[in-house]
Parts: structure tokens; C-alpha cells; sequence
């Protein structure tokens, strides 16, 4: 079971680290507003964009856009603006709004490419999207390729939370039974990305020989075994640990379940499995509202989790509440930066 989390971030070099929401309605054009914009004439210097819903991928006419130094516009019926700037590019700040979005803060290379700007609703649970995405440091971790799990089929002896290496044990965990606990994980991937990855980058099992020291710390992969004396020590069913880079990017996540829980037969096997692997993903505990990643560890993704998800991945690592991307991050050209850091929590 649960009791109040541990949430310490370290540098890694000290190699000891702890542990929905419905569409908007298109806004009308206000007629106090400047009229929206027009095609640009071929040729033209400047940038286009188009502003869209976070949830739907709906064009939202009615937009104001306003770019720093070059005035503001308000979107056409296909949700399109454009700047006309004649300089060489500059990267300028904008600022995208309406009244039934989040305002949006990021920045756009103009001239330059053309830009989706994605605006999440208002009718978002802002409190509930902070603390679950945004947790550590106030800034929004995650991972930005699909990542890698290892399945450790031996039962590990759990010592405290912050070691990196464990002792295999002589029970192991049965071909079917790692099979399910692969398979929970993968049901929970595309629900805690946004669908943004549909299956992991690489799946693998391995066994090690009884009685070695098993490495679970290993960059770029997600870790997931079994642990013996877990709940008797910690009180915890499970317990995750996980990593970040500098530019908010995820690095790696150590997945830890008890043994006597896992094969219990509880009937929150699989919301504990997802718990802990939101953990692994980068996220934290939701205390505001009913998801996945409430502390108690007893539901199961929902639809709170499925759209926040969705606007998680729709924004650069360390992008900022309510909605305020990243130096140096561009709509129209990303460019996303490397320390790495350890949390963790049950």
C-alpha cells in the first residue's frame, strides 16, 4: 500500500537516487479584433501558422497571436495567421490565446517554417496537469523516444530504496508470468503517452544466475523485476525511481514490485503496475482529482490521464505551467538541449 512519497533529485554522478476534458467550441471572431488574416502573396517573407486543439487537432479560428515586435492577428476560420518580417531571422517571443484556451507562451524563428501551435482547453484540470506532469522543479519531464524495458525474471532481495545493485534470489518469475507483466506495461504505454508511443522501442527478459549482483541502474532503459521483502521494509507494493537529463528529457527508470504482492492475486495488480510505470515515464503523484497516479495506486488509466497525456506529449520537456515553453524551443524549429537527475517515489 501507499504512505506519503519520497521525491529527491540527485545528480547522477552520486550513483544514489530516491524514490476528460471535452473540446472547446470554435471562438467566434470578435469584431473589435483586427480582421483575420489573408493568404500571403507567393514569395512572401514572414511565417505562417495555424492554431490548433490540443485535443482534436481542430483548426480554432478567433485566436489573438501576438508576436513580440511584430504586432498581433487573430485566426481565420481555418485557424491560420501570418506575420509578414522582411529581416533576417530572429527568434521572437509570442504569446497565442482565446477565451476558451489555456494562453500559450513559446517562441517562433521568423521568417521561418510554418508553425502547429497545439493550445490545450480551458476546461483542462491545470492543478491536476502540474502536479502529475510537472512535479519536480515545476517543469515537465518525459520521455521523447519511445523507451526500452528489461524484465528481470529473478526475484531480487530488496535492501533500501536508493541501491542500484540487488542480489538475485532462487525463485523466478514463470514465462507466463513475465509475459503479463510485459503485457500490462505495453496496455499502459500508449494511455500514459498520449498515444505518442503505440509499443516500446525494445522489449527484453533476462535471468540472472542466483546469488549475482544485478545492476538496475542502466541509462536508457526502463528496469522492471521483482523484489523480496519490499512491502515488509517500505510498506510500499511498489516503488519506482526515475531519471532526467538537464533538458527534461527521461534517461531511465527502475520499476520495483513486491514479490508477495505480485502474487497475491490482488485485484490491483495491473493499476499498480501502471502506477509505477507513470513513475517511470517521469510522472508523479495526482492528489486533486481520481487518476492513475493517486498515491493508493487503485485505478487504472482514465480519461483525465489518456488527454493530459496526449497534451504532455505535445509540449518540449521543461515546458512550464500554465502553458510556457522552453528557451531555446521554437514552434516552427525545435531545439531542445544534458546532467542527468534521480527521483523517486511508491
Amino acid at each position: 500500500m501507499s504512505s506519503s512519497g519520497l521525491v529527491v533529485g540527485l545528480v547522477l554522478a552520486l550513483a544514489a537516487s530516491a524514490c476528460g476534458s471535452s473540446s472547446p467550441p470554435t471562438a467566434p471572431t470578435p469584431s473589435n479584433n483586427p480582421a483575420p488574416p489573408t493568404p500571403p502573396p507567393a514569395g512572401a517573407a514572414g511565417v505562417n501558422g495555424t492554431a490548433v486543439d490540443a485535443v482534436t487537432d481542430r483548426p480554432l479560428s478567433g485566436v489573438t497571436v501576438r508576436v513580440d515586435g511584430l504586432g498581433e492577428t487573430v485566426t481565420s476560420a481555418s485557424g491560420s495567421f501570418h506575420f509578414d518580417a522582411a529581416d533576417p531571422q530572429q527568434i521572437r517571443s509570442v504569446v497565442v490565446s482565446s477565451s476558451q484556451t489555456v494562453e500559450r507562451a513559446t517562441r517562433l524563428r521568423v521568417p521561418g517554417p510554418d508553425a502547429t501551435l497545439s493550445l490545450m482547453p480551458s476546461t483542462l484540470d491545470l492543478a491536476a496537469f502540474d502536479q502529475m506532469f510537472r512535479g519536480n522543479l515545476a517543469a515537465l519531464h518525459r520521455w521523447t523516444s519511445a523507451p526500452r524495458v528489461v524484465v528481470q525474471n529473478r526475484v531480487l532481495q530488496f535492501t533500501n530504496l536508493s541501491d542500484i545493485d540487488y542480489t538475485a534470489l532462487s525463485s523466478v518469475m514463470s514465462d507466463d508470468e513475465g509475459t503479463a507483466l510485459i503485457g500490462d506495461l505495453t496496455w499502459a504505454l500508449p494511455q500514459l503517452t498520449g498515444n505518442a508511443f503505440a509499443t516500446f522501442a525494445d522489449e527484453q527478459r533476462e535471468t540472472a544466475a542466483e546469488g549475482t549482483r544485478v545492476r538496475v541502474s542502466r541509462s536508457g532503459l526502463i528496469v522492471v523485476a521483482r523484489y523480496e521483502g519490499l512491502t515488509a521494509a517500505t510498506g510500499f507494493w511498489g516503488y519506482t525511481r526515475w531519471a532526467w537529463n538537464g533538458a527534461g528529457e527521461m534517461t531511465a527508470g527502475i520499476v520495483m514490485l513486491d514479490r508477495a504482492f505480485e502474487t497475491s492475486g490482488s485485484q490491483f495488480r495491473r493499476s499498480l503496475r501502471a502506477h509505477e510505470f507513470g513513475h517511470a515515464l517521469g510522472y508523479n503523484h495526482v492528489t486533486v482529482r481520481s487518476s492513475v497516479m493517486n498515491q493508493a495506486a487503485r485505478l487504472e488509466p482514465n480519461s483525465f490521464d489518456r488527454d493530459a497525456a496526449k497534451f504532455a506529449f505535445q509540449r518540449p520537456p521543461l515546458n512550464r505551467s500554465p502553458d510556457i515553453d522552453p528557451d531555446p524551443f521554437t514552434g516552427n524549429l525545435r531545439a531542445l538541449a544534458s546532467q542527468v537527475f534521480w527521483s523517486g517515489a511508491q
